[in-house]
């Protein structure tokens, strides 16, 4: 019978400590030792022994306990020594806190069993201390009175010295992955204001940034020198020729690159020109794919210049796919217009001008 009563108390209390505490729940597990004195009428009198004990906090000044100890009495009218044991369950308070010193009260029901005949039960209160050593352990002091209701009432009194232990609550941490798809290839079905700044934009500005401060670095003594501006009009006017590809490809025509060809020949003459090279597309397919196509014509172009000579770090790639149309409609010629390379000139400042090798 005891050691079912003993096994329903856990289970009530580990039942009760998701429901009552879960996150800010703590579970308390103690050991004591004990000793006590009985009235002298119920023939007990004096007892020590031990017990453990099982405590759930509902929250930080409340918390639900659930004792068992057993104890060896001396008896009255010299009688053979005894065995009690001692069940309680009480809700205890936490009146007082200071620093590691907690005070603290409670109340509850208990029953109690004699070796050969003594079987009661009746009420308990407590009023005992707790001196924390760590997060996770406490000294713990408890003066306990039981008052026996099938006994007319009569008392005994108990002292519980011991350590008490703690679990608190696990804490959850939730890890939230984002994917971000590449800058060429802009996640489908999501909608841009024509105001608003897409990745692609975003993406292509700090490439610039990042390769105008690598050209910086590389720059063991730089010194001012006087912008060379293109050479001709001319010269202008073949920096902003335009190069076309066949439907659906990113491969360079032979035409293609004779007429990239000369614009190596203008940047060798112009050392402070830049320049962004953008991709166009027809308006066939979607505008995802379209701009993946652009990026991919830009860089065919960059790649060919840099084979020619001419310094990475003066090309940037970008790509408008089918949103910048030069010809209006869908016919082949307007499709031919469309897939298309664009040249966009800028002009560096005089810092930015590497020196004459």
């Amino acid at each position: 019978m005891l050691g079912r009563a003993i096994t329903l108390g856990i289970t009530v209390l580990i039942w009760a400590a998701p429901a009552f505490a879960q996150e800010r729940g703590t579970i308390e597990f103690g050991g004591f030792g004990s000793v006590a004195s009985f009235n002298k009428s119920l023939t007990l009198n004096n007892a020590y022994g031990g017990g453990g004990r099982v405590g759930v906090f509902f929250n930080p000044w409340l918390s639900g306990e659930f004792e068992d100890g057993e104890m060896r009495a001396s008896r009255t009218l010299g009688l053979r020594n005894v065995n009690v044991g001692i069940l309680a369950s009480r809700l205890t308070a936490v009146p007082i806190k200071s620093g590691p010193l907690s005070i603290l009260v409670g109340a509850g029901a208990g029953i109690g069993t004699e070796t050969n005949f003594l079987h009661s039960y009746g009420l308990n209160g407590l009023v005992g201390a707790k001196l924390a050593l760590t997060n996770y352990a406490a000294l713990r002091v408890d003066g306990i009175v039981d008052w026996l209701a099938n006994n007319n009432w009569k008392s005994f009194q108990s002292v519980h010295v011991g350590l008490s232990l703690y679990r608190h609550p696990k804490v959850d941490v939730v890890t939230r992955t984002v994917i971000v798809e590449g800058p060429s290839l802009p996640p489908a079905g999501i909608m841009q204001r024509p105001d608003s700044v897409s990745a692609d934009e975003q993406w292509r500005l700090r490439r610039i940034a990042a390769d105008y401060q690598r050209l910086r670095d590389s720059l063991a003594q730089p010194r001012a020198v006087s912008v060379t501006q293109p050479s001709s009009s001319a010269a202008l006017g073949t920096m902003q020729e335009m190069i076309r590809f066949a439907t659906d490809k990113s491969d360079l025509t032979a035409e293609s690159k004779s007429v990239l060809d000369s614009k190596v020949q203008v940047f060798r003459a112009n050392r402070a020109m830049r320049i962004i090279i953008v991709g166009n597309t027809d308006e066939r397919a979607s505008d995802a794919y379209n701009m993946g196509l652009g990026e991919r014509r830009a860089a065919a172009a960059k790649a060919y210049l840099i084979s020619q000579g001419v310094d990475a770090s003066r090309i940037e790639v970008s790509s408008d796919g089918k949103r910048s149309p030069t010809a209006a409609g869908t016919s082949p010629n307007a499709q031919a217009q469309n897939r298309r390379d664009e040249f966009r000139l800028l002009v560096a400042s005089d810092f930015l001008v590497p020196p004459a090798p």
